[in-house]
């Protein structure tokens, strides 16, 4: 190791060259070539000096490590030891007494240092510190009795604190995990499907029946639509035979009648009997002259008696497939309030996806849970103290029991208990809705009746008093 000798700075401390290690708080670690007991200039091109660090200094195979604060001189890079303790000013000595002189540092020297004591601070007052404090200090009499109050101010608070939480204990009971809930419903996707068009939004009041989400399947779609087809060809082809089955109609209803004028213009007897004779094998389809006719007649009859037949089935297997596109259409089971839609169009429904929420017409409610053992405590009917904080602070709201029964609701507590429903009389649906956001969070306290007949009672005293 080389050690050489600086002529004294201007703080007349004398710099030593001698690689001390120097870690910062963010892990990178930097040699430190020359130093004094004053401090080092800091190595590096990096703007921002530390202000702390872990020094080490080696001795012997092994780093003597302690960390250090650094404060910088003026605007240069040289960073001075602040506040070392006495332990640390010591080590450091020996080693810069050391580096000096050119002797290797003794173990029994760094031992030493090491175990140096901390720095010894007075611990005895002078006379002037002693009679100023005493002039601060106010006469005993005064001192005792001041303490006596405050003893007495404090017993009193613990007493009134104790006593309120019994008698709170005592005249009311408290309905745990209680929490705002609306009386929600989830429309579900009854078959999977493609969503085709959505029919309300958020905010939207519905009736019971009214159709929220149309969804639809390709092969509804398609069997639909080749049905429609097959229906709308088959009206047209049969308008077409109804026509043609009139035109032969009205050709066969000249025929007669051209056969009735023959016989009324006959004047002799045998001709009139060969005329009566035509008409009557024209009416009974014999006649060979009209044979042709009325086999038309026949075959436009029988197509349109099959047309119809098709006609019939095809409807009904529209029905059918119109009855199976409609089953899978979401519609709203009841009156309510859309709070919540959750699809999109195109979307794809897999069967029981969730794809509205609506809130019903019911006012909001506070649910809570309270052990078995209090099930006695509780009745429909009781009146309740529900506070509420929606933010500006908290506020109490006159609440009912409206239903105590008995069961397990994981939400509320995983015990079995009792769930507590209480309802807001003297709320509107509307101002529930405004007030009293769903899972929102109440502390929920039903009076026991003799200690609401007793409020009523030291109320109409004072009232009286007044």
């Amino acid at each position: 190791m080389k050690i050489r000798h600086e002529r004294p700075m201007s703080d007349l401390a004398l710099s030593v060259r001698a690689p001390l290690g120097l870690e910062l708080m963010t892990g990178e670690r930097l040699t430190i070539e020359s130093w004094s007991l004053t401090g080092f200039t800091f190595p590096g091109e990096s703007e921002l000096l530390p202000r702390e660090a872990i020094l080490s200094i080696p001795f012997q195979g092994v780093d003597i490590r302690f960390p250090v604060r650094l404060a910088r001189q003026g605007v240069t890079r040289f960073l001075a030891f602040d506040g070392l303790s006495g332990r640390q000013r010591e080590t450091l000595a020996v080693f810069y007494r050391s580096l000096l002189s050119g002797r290797m540092a003794a173990t029994d020297d760094v031992i030493t240092s090491l175990d140096t004591p901390v720095d010894l601070v007075p611990m005895e007052e002078t006379a002037e510190e002693e009679a100023a404090g005493r002039a601060t200090v106010a006469p005993r009499p005064l001192r005792a009795a001041l303490t006596v109050l405050g003893y007495l101010v404090i017993a009193g608070v613990v007493l009134a604190t104790l006593g309120q939480g019994v008698v709170s204990r005592l005249a009311t009971v408290d309905i745990r995990n209680a929490r705002i809930e609306a009386p929600l419903t989830q429309i579900l996707a009854l078959q999977p499907g493609y969503v085709a068009d959505i029919l309300v939004a958020p905010g939207a009041e519905v009736a019971a029946g009214d159709l929220l989400v149309r969804v639809v399947t390709p092969e509804t779609e398609a069997g639909l639509t080749d049905v429609r087809g097959r229906i709308a060809m088959l009206e047209r082809r049969l308008d077409a035979v109804r026509t043609d089955h009139a035109a032969v109609a009205d050709w066969i209803a000249r025929e007669r009648e051209a056969l009735s004028g023959a016989i009324r213009m006959a004047t002799d007897a045998a001709v009139r009997r060969r005329a009566e004779a035509e008409r009557a094998a024209f009416e009974g389809r014999t006649s060979p002259d009209h044979a042709a006719l009325f086999e038309t007649e026949a075959g436009l009859l029988l197509e349109i008696a099959d047309l119809e037949q098709e006609l019939r089935r095809l409807r009904r297997e529209r029905g059918r497939l119109r009855g199976a596109a409609d089953a899978l259409h979401l519609i709203a089971s009841a009156p309510g309030h859309v709070t919540a839609v959750m699809v999109q169009e195109g979307q794809f429904l897999a069967r029981g996806i969730p794809a509205v929420e609506i809130e019903g017409a019911e006012a909001r409610v506070a649910r809570g849970w309270i052990g078995q053992d209090m099930a006695a405590a509780l009745a429909p009917g009781m009146a309740t103290d529900v506070t509420v904080n929606d933010g500006t602070g908290p506020a109490r709201l006159e609440g009912r029991i409206s239903a105590v029964v008995a069961g397990i609701d994981p939400e509320l507590s995983p015990e079995f208990g009792m769930l507590v429903t209480v309802d807001f009389p003297e709320l509107t649906l509307g101002q529930t809705r405004e007030r009293l956001p769903h899972l929102m969070p109440v502390a929920v306290e039903a009076r026991r009746p003799w200690a609401r007949r007793l409020g009523a009672f030291v109320a109409g005293l004072f009232r009286d008093w007044s």
